[in-house]
């Protein structure tokens, strides 16, 4: 399978737009938010969607899919950072212009409702995006670690290694092995539940030669189990090549099954490898996994090993 067209890193004084394709965003978080990509060395674009509220969403269909249009469109914005997450993202889907994105590569970060536009971006323009921490979000206040991993995201520090010898690229944490082996492909996913919803639709999951990362927050067990049961019976896990599961902040309800049980029940029936404990998603600290670059996993009782990003990449 190909790797995808991967954009160029930043440069100092380039032009970040800031978009809110889900959620409305708190002023103070999106102050919060232009002030660290400017602190970075880069010109924030603060675009419409981050000061509009339209219910439970920042702004209507047309003006938040208009922003991403816009910001792909234009020549001088060199990278698109999505500030929060929530819901809303799915809602965009027929409005985005394909043509304008792919003919236009640029950096794209964010994760959790933002996992649907990474599908997107990955499967129908061709273009790697980052699943990255998002800077109005509230796991990204105070943490040292998740501010490195946007900060790295941008500069076009993809190339990473974790392995009991790199637990500082993990913040200190040990990969743990779920299923032992080895697999190689193309890395994807993201959040569980947007990945389960794209389930018989045109905008579907493609995990066939890849290696798939799942990760999700305030999901029960048995939601988890549900989910990932919908996955494998409506074919988004066919061909997938193995698995790395991040956080799964607040999903352990009293007196439920341990969610890294349910998780393992679930995936036996693959018969692929599996790690957990990668930090990254809804979690602090937070890394960054760049989607549609080539990634790695060893999974073995004596020790697990992850590499991402962009060695064998299309530049």
């Amino acid at each position: 399978m190909p790797d995808l067209l991967l954009p160029e890193p930043l440069a100092s004084g380039d032009k970040v737009a800031l978009i809110a394709p889900c959620m409305p965003v708190l002023p103070e978080r999106l102050e919060y938010a232009a002030q660290f990509i400017a602190g970075l060395g880069y010109t924030p674009e603060i675009y419409p969607s981050c000061r509009a509220r339209v219910g439970f969403l920042a702004g209507d269909d047309e003006l938040r899919a208009g922003d991403i249009n816009r910001a792909f469109a234009d020549p001088e914005i060199r990278a698109v950072v999505v500030v929060r997450g929530g819901y809303g993202s799915a809602r965009l889907f027929e409005l985005l212009d394909y043509d304008t994105i792919k003919s236009n590569p640029k950096i794209f970060t964010g994760f959790s409702d933002a996992t649907v536009l990474h599908i997107l971006l990955n499967q129908r323009c061709g273009l790697a995006t980052f699943h990255a921490p998002m800077p109005a979000a509230a796991n990204f206040r105070d943490d040292e670690f998740t501010h490195q991993s946007l900060a790295d995201t941008l500069a076009g520090r993809w190339e990473c290694e974790f392995d009991d010898s790199h637990l500082e690229r993990n913040a200190g944490i040990p990969l743990k092995c779920v299923y032992e082996g080895r697999g190689e492909g193309i890395l994807t996913g993201g959040n569980l539940t947007m990945i389960a919803s794209t389930a018989g639709t045109p905008y579907q999951l493609d995990c066939r030669g890849k290696i798939l990362f799942l990760e999700d927050v305030g999901e029960f067990a048995y939601a988890i189990d549900r989910l990932l049961l919908h996955m494998r019976h409506s074919g988004i896990l066919d061909g997938c090549r193995g698995i790395i599961l991040g956080t799964w902040k607040d999903c352990q309800a009293p007196q439920d099954m341990p969610v890294d049980l349910t998780l393992r029940n679930a995936l036996e029936p693959l018969n692929i490898p599996v790690i957990a404990d990668f930090q990254c998603g809804h979690s602090v600290p937070s890394s960054f996994l760049p989607l549609g670059l080539r990634a790695g996993i060893i999974s073995a009782k004596n020790g697990c090993r992850l590499f991402t990003g962009g060695i064998h990449a299309k530049k």
